[in-house]
């Protein structure tokens, strides 16, 4: 019976492994069919809108404002909305410092009324006056080329929702470089998905839409109960009124906008645990079910891993499903991070493979539990 028990645990674990690597395989086909776009060029412009909410940046959101300066894109076709989400430090004076040096910009800024990121957005979105809207972060460093890019990949796909690439950067110690690593694969998963049709993550650091059709779509406001997920709960707005062929992503290097990696284990949880903290919110399945394979498919690992104290075999079963999912990421890995140039990461790709059943098993069930807070508030989920 014992036996018994065993094969048919190895059958599922087969048939996951076997679905993983569908899915995966699935979005390296997607990246390989994205057409890379060539230079932008500055002819033809249409107005733009680049929102911003912020909270308790003073120590990044002048940086930004002065790389939304450098935009090889008529400055006076770019309106910049920044929405000051309570701040309790001193962003407000560096905003007022920033605008003062830069006068030239046409730069809005004032208080939320409301209380989180979605409700700061869905404010700015009302004074938002651009054909095209850009949204990113106040940590985010966007290349010079970044509006003219996105706005060229607008025009010519003519996509009510674009997904931007960003880059973890710089990344000097180890715990960066794993960071920036698992964030070029969820990149190159974002693209791959957006490739083969069925778009099923973004991030807001880096994304633009048609603001008309966001507006008709509801804006920011759906899945109010949940305190993030403006970027994915945005997509599975758009998708359900529009549909998946109006979601692209911009594939560009001038188009990637950088962040820097979290400088401590503490905040990269809190980071991760937000994240996955939406999740119950989601409902479409080209969203769900990849998130489930991934997760089935690392708590087999793991279960596998654990199994090996009663079943000493399991260790070697183990190892070969590692190497196995080793070697069907590294295609799509390899992609990516030479679309990133960051291939001299790809050295920690397998001891990765080793350590991310335990951290996609644990934040995956605690961010459904766990209550978390992200710069000092509670994160509702």
């Amino acid at each position: 019976m014992e036996t018994e028990y065993i094969w048919m645990y190895l059958r599922i674990a087969e048939i996951v492994a076997l679905s993983y690597l569908l899915l995966i395989s699935s979005y390296t086909i997607g990246w390989y069919r994205l057409k890379k776009r060539p230079p932008a060029e500055l002819g033809g412009q249409i107005p733009v809108s680049i929102l911003v909410a912020v909270r308790n940046e003073e120590s990044n959101i002048a940086n930004l404002i002065q790389n939304l300066s450098k935009q090889y894109y008529p400055l006076d076709k770019i309106q910049i909305i920044i929405v000051d989400d309570h701040s309790e430090d001193t962003t407000i004076s560096e905003i007022n410092k920033a605008h003062n040096a830069f006068h030239d910009l046409n730069l809005i800024h004032f208080p939320a009324k409301g209380t989180g990121k979605k409700s700061a957005l869905s404010e700015a979105l009302e004074l938002a006056e651009g054909d095209m809207v850009l949204v990113t972060d106040a940590d985010c460093i966007p290349g010079p080329f970044w509006v003219s890019q996105m706005v060229a990949c607008y025009r010519e796909e003519k996509a009510k929702l674009l997904l931007g690439p960003v880059l973890f950067d710089p990344a000097n110690t180890i715990f960066e470089k794993i960071q920036a690593l698992e964030f070029i694969s969820l990149m190159g998963s974002t693209a791959g998905a957006a490739g083969i049709g069925l778009p099923m993550m973004g991030n807001s650091a880096n994304m633009g839409f048609d603001r008309k059709a966001v507006v008709n779509a509801g804006g920011f406001n759906a899945n109010k109960r949940f305190s993030s997920g403006d970027d994915v709960f945005l997509l599975m707005n758009i998708i359900k009124n529009y549909g998946r062929k109006s979601v692209r992503f911009v594939f560009s290097e001038q188009a990637i906008v950088s962040t820097k990696p979290l400088s401590n284990m503490s905040a990269f949880l809190s980071q991760r645990l937000r994240w996955v903290s939406k999740s119950s919110g989601y409902k479409r399945p080209e969203i769900i079910l990849p998130a489930l394979i991934v997760f089935l498919f690392n708590f087999l690992l793991l279960s596998m891993l654990f199994s090996a104290v009663f079943y000493p075999f399991m260790a070697l079963i183990f190892i070969l499903f590692i190497l196995l999912k080793y070697l069907v990421d590294y295609p799509l890995l390899h992609a990516a991070s030479g679309f990133m140039k960051r291939r001299r990461l790809l050295f920690m790709a397998l001891p990765l493979e080793f350590i991310y059943p335990f951290y996609v098993v644990i934040i995956g069930l605690a961010g459904n539990f766990v209550k978390v807070k992200w710069k000092g508030r509670r994160v509702k989920n």
